[in-house]
């Protein structure tokens, strides 16, 4: 029987403002409906997938998906995956990586946002960050991944008005710890790790935290060389060159420089009703290359260098991981 707005108010004034049962079962299915997005992902195609990245595919392939894939020895050693940060210059494929570190090993995958965590009820956020990890648990093993995590950990500040943030930090804490021995495997990712709590960064909560860089030149001739290979193009594109002339660019730019070019031509081929695709070229990617300015400015990367100085401090100066999509 369906309860009319008048009933609802007189039920609510007899109930001292209280909300009706009807409005609590309608709130538990809003909460319900609120919870974290999960994906489980155990197939595709893994590592041959991504572009270069040979370094971080071969620490990734003896912390990570060794231990996994040969347990028993592990156990002998008593190892277990790290938990892992990956932190730099925005648009260089730090979440495409984690998506296809779970299918190279093939186990599920779950990605968390800020936004899954979000809640207008006190302590509401607490609880869901323990569902998540409990979820993560029954599902094990389990690659969680959490992406924009310094907006989910901020730094402390001890202060009441910021006290339900700082529990939430807690909250955090204590589920991380020692959470592979649960069968879950920890991998976040930032564009800034110097706003994460320093607590949160220890080992044994994060165990690597790892630096990940812009494309270099021969990474961007593999971006575009992938990004091409399905569309229809001149024969005499020059990937080199287009590398030379992405200097400074991410991945996603480049890929929206290619999409852009294939736009065109969609358009152009409509336009004259063509039963034969409108071929890309190479003048229209240099066009549009010209047109475009990197997301990433100059000032940008100089900061990214700086807060790279002071997490990874041993890295080998300013080594450059290839990275891509295939």
């Amino acid at each position: 029987m369906n309860t009319s707005d008048a009933e609802k108010e007189w039920f609510r004034r007899i109930n001292n403002g209280q909300p009706t049962n009807t409005e609590h079962k309608t709130s538990a299915a809003k909460q319900k409906e609120e919870k974290p997005s999960k994906k489980q992902s155990a197939k595709g195609n893994g590592f041959k997938d991504i572009a270069g990245m040979n370094e971080l595919k071969e620490f990734v392939t003896e912390s990570f998906i060794n231990v996994l894939k040969n347990r028993e020895c592990a156990e002998a050693y008593g190892i277990r995956p790290p938990a892992m940060l990956f932190y730099g210059p925005a648009g260089c494929g730090k979440t495409f990586f984690a998506e296809k570190m779970a299918e190279e090993v093939g186990i599920n995958f779950i990605k968390i946002v800020p936004d899954d965590l979000a809640c207008t009820w006190v302590h509401g956020t607490q609880q869901k960050i323990g569902e998540v990890f409990r979820n993560a648990e029954k599902k094990a093993p389990t690659l969680l991944f959490f992406d924009e995590f310094d907006a989910m950990v901020p730094k402390r500040s001890g202060d009441e008005a910021n006290q339900h943030y700082d529990s939430e930090v807690n909250e955090f804490l204590c589920m991380l710890n020692s959470a592979s021995e649960r069968g879950i495997f920890v991998l976040a990712a930032t564009n800034h790790p110097e706003r994460i709590d320093k607590a949160v960064l220890r080992t044994g909560r994060i165990d690597e935290i790892v630096y990940i860089d812009m494309p270099d030149k021969e990474a961007r001739r593999s971006l575009f060389a992938l990004a091409l290979s399905t569309l229809p193009t001149e024969e005499d594109i020059d990937t080199a060159l287009l590398a030379e002339l992405t200097e400074g660019y991410n991945c996603s730019d480049i890929s929206y420089i290619v999409k852009s070019a294939a736009r065109k031509m969609f358009n152009a081929t409509i336009k004259e009703g063509d039963t034969d695709y409108r071929r890309i070229s190479q003048s229209l990617l240099e066009t549009i290359i010209s047109s475009k300015s990197p997301s990433v400015s100059g000032k940008d990367l100089r900061e990214y260098e700086r807060v790279r100085s002071e997490f990874s401090p041993k890295d080998k100066g300013c080594r450059h991981r290839t990275i891509g999509f295939r």
